[in-house]
């Protein structure tokens, strides 16, 4: 796809056109995700045209507060237009499966409507699930089959952007691809501080919000499912099994992020183990204002250095000062370290103890994400012609779990505050 080329039959009234400073956003993160091992169509390249130019609206800087959380912008901008080629094995959609069933399904349907629908289903598992199509099955029994390959995706999906602290920001079923891939970077943002409501989109409410996205995707499953119930021949009470198991299926990969986050092997004593502990920890990061990526990967700095017992509680809590935005009050660094403890405890139990635990911790816990202030320093560097940031994002992203030394102090930081709310 070619992001920005102009007008199609889909642009829906707009201009078709991308500006510079959004493409950036949508080559480097989707790269970035690529390489943080999260499902994702890829970014080929990156055009900026040297004439052509559009306005859009954007934040003019003069309006207090204008350029925050949930405020509208406030001025019109004119910006260089940009081309953003996007590669994927496909680009199909829930919601254009959800298209060809209400046009089947709306009353005066004729069979061709049917066959279009059958027919976009048939495209969608060849291009998406060959080992489906190809097997020698009514479509009934294949459908059935899809089905529960794309909650699998969607489940794997979901987990992926809570594990590296990613919000879509506008999941809904024409944001949904079937693969469960990453797509339409529009308004869309790594957490800083955590806040399960976080969004970078002033319409995104709650219910695409960061803690929100499994749900967001259970939504968009349903979807999938009602439009796929004329082709499965079955009741509406197999229907309802069928949707209800997948969305099982993305609420589990949901709650395990949690445990494969805290250095937890996998096993049914671990999971209900991670439950408890990220029950106690999730109001703690929440009240104390804590970076989410920085706390994460610390963790295994907490693990290595200070997995003896003996150890006091201000050196437990050290490694971890940096990821708090205010720092904890006396009362509630005791609160953390007890935390601390706690996990430590069965940490060290697992086999392998704090080393395999700090190894496992670094695997899952990328150290390097694209913070919107990053983003922001390179689209405004690349709007007065200098692509020095977007090259050295771009070799930082290719290897976001390895220390890299040499960006540490420039990149692994909390956010400035001017930052922490402000529009990408």
């Amino acid at each position: 796809q070619l992001k920005g080329a102009g007008t199609a039959p889909f642009s829906r009234g707009f201009d078709g056109r991308a500006v510079l400073r959004s493409s950036v956003r949508e080559f480097l993160a989707s790269e970035a995700m690529y390489h943080l091992g999260v499902e994702t169509t890829r970014a080929l390249c990156l055009i900026v045209s040297d004439t052509e130019a559009v306005r859009r609206p954007w934040y003019s800087g003069k309006v207090a507060d204008a350029a925050f959380d949930h405020r509208e912008p406030d001025t019109m901008m004119t910006e260089q237009c940009a081309i953003t080629t996007r590669v994927a094995q496909s680009f199909m959609r829930v919601g254009h499966i959800d298209l060809f069933a209400r046009r089947a399904m709306m009353p005066g349907a004729t069979e061709a409507d049917f066959k279009a629908l059958v027919d976009i289903i048939e495209l969608a598992l060849f291009r998406e699930f060959p080992s489906i199509a190809s097997q020698p099955e009514p479509l009934s029994k294949r459908v059935h089959a899809l089905l529960d390959a794309v909650a699998g995706r969607l489940a794997e999906l979901v987990a992926g952007w809570l594990r590296v602290g990613f919000c879509q920001g506008n999941f809904n079923s024409d944001n949904c691809l079937l693969a469960g891939r990453t797509m339409d970077y529009g308004p869309f943002g790594w957490i800083e501080k955590y806040d399960p409501s976080f969004a970078k989109w002033t319409g995104a409410g709650t219910h695409y919000s960061f803690m929100n996205q499994p749900t967001a995707a259970i939504a968009n499953f349903g979807s999938l499912v009602m439009s796929l119930a004329p082709v499965l021949g079955v009741e509406r009470e197999e229907v309802e099994i069928i949707f209800r198991r997948g969305a099982d299926h993305i609420m589990a990969a949901a709650a395990d992020v949690w445990r494969a986050k805290l250095g937890l092997k996998l096993s049914a004593d671990a999971s209900k183990t991670a439950a408890t502990l990220w029950g106690k920890l999730e109001p703690l990061m929440l009240r104390d204002g804590v970076d989410f990526t920085l706390f994460w990967r610390q963790l295994a700095a907490v693990v290595e250095r200070f997995a003896d017992a003996t150890v006091s509680d201000a050196d437990l809590l050290a490694p971890l000062l940096e990821a708090f935005y205010d720092g904890p009050p006396e009362a509630a660094a005791r609160e953390w370290t007890h935390w601390l403890r706690r996990w430590l405890e069965f940490i060290i139990a697992e086999d392998g103890g704090a080393p395999a635990a700090a190894i496992r911790l670094r695997r899952v816990n990328p150290k390097y994400v694209p913070r919107e202030w990053m983003l922001l320093e390179a689209y405004e560097q690349a709007q007065h012609g200098d692509y020095r940031t977007i090259h050295e994002l771009q070799r930082l992203f290719q290897e976001p779990y390895s220390e890299h030394l040499e960006f540490e102090t420039k990149y692994f930081r909390r956010a400035p505050p001017e930052f922490l709310h402000r529009g990408g």
